[in-house]
């Protein structure tokens, strides 16, 4: 039985919770997080016990968030996303939740363990993801603002952010602009995550509208996600110089700009299925090059 269920969710996190990318994905952004709230004389790595209880927590908290789409997007993925494991009957939406609650015991136990503080932090993230599953009890609204509807979703981060600042340092330095910088620094980074993974072209774009590129087009959306990474560019640039990362440090996150400007040129002149994994490829390189280079700052 149990076989069965880890066999059919390995199915389903290949397409739609890609552990190998999202292990690393977390842990960059944890290892970042440190380089900025730890005390300068103190290396990141030196808190390893955060750093593995932050990551886990992460992680799972990453996969409650999928499985609470999965159960309020069931309607609308019925219809437009046939392809998908839950439609398919590759796992079943109470086999993913069984999952969920083993995740969630196991994250309110570490936490628990580790930091009182954080874990409160923890409770307010768990009490917006329930509101986002609900569809904050105005789905018929909601569901008709895309953009908003995205933009609520993604928040589902901002109290989990904190969260990750309070496990690895108790005492937050609420004056430090950077701690703020930072925290920009990562929603941008979600938001071009995101962004990226529903830029689709040719056959593999949706018919329920619910992609950028479906909503703006190929061009306007790969031009937004430029000015994102741009942004994200900026900001790293700013903090990396703050820490007093090197000039060779720097250029290296400017390397990886380039390479997601590359991917959406592909995109743009490809416009197939392929080019939309590109650019999918593209960003969490970016995503992972930025937070990365952050930590090396401090390792």
């Amino acid at each position: 039985m149990t076989q069965g269920i880890l066999s059919r969710f390995n199915k389903y996190q290949l397409e739609r919770f890609p552990l190998a990318v999202l292990v690393f994905t977390t842990l960059s952004v944890v290892l970042s997080s440190s380089a900025i709230v730890l005390p300068r004389s103190q290396s990141i790595f030196s808190n390893w016990p955060a750093i593995i209880v932050g990551t886990v927590t992460g992680l799972l908290f990453t996969f409650l968030m999928r499985v609470f789409d999965d159960f309020k997007d069931k309607e609308f993925d019925d219809k437009f996303h046939g392809e998908r494991p839950v439609q398919k009957s590759v796992i079943s939406l109470k086999e993913l939740n069984v999952l969920n609650i083993a995740g969630i015991t196991v994250q309110i136990t570490v936490n628990l363990i580790y930091s009182i503080s954080a874990f409160l932090w923890w409770c307010l993230a768990m009490a917006y993801s329930l509101l986002a599953r609900n569809e904050f009890f105005i789905k018929n609204w909601i569901k008709k603002h895309f953009h908003i509807y995205n933009l609520l979703n993604l928040m589902q981060l901002f109290f989990l952010q904190i969260y990750l600042y309070a496990l690895i340092s108790p005492v937050i330095v609420w004056s430090e602009p950077l701690l703020y910088a930072h925290f920009i620094f990562v929603l941008l980074n979600s938001g071009m995550l995101d962004m990226a993974r529903k830029l689709k072209a040719g056959e593999n774009e949706s018919k329920g509208l619910d992609t950028y590129s479906s909503r703006w087009g190929m061009k306007k959306a790969a031009l937004v996600l430029g000015f994102i990474s741009a942004g994200i560019l900026v900001v790293f640039t700013y903090i990396s110089n703050a820490l007093g990362g090197s000039i060779q440090l720097i250029a290296y996150g400017g390397i990886a700009f380039i390479i997601l400007l590359s991917c959406l040129f592909v995109y743009l002149n490809w416009n197939d299925g392929r080019s939309s994994k590109i650019v999918q490829a593209g960003g969490v390189l970016f995503f992972l090059s930025v937070h990365i280079l952050i930590a090396l700052t401090r390792a």
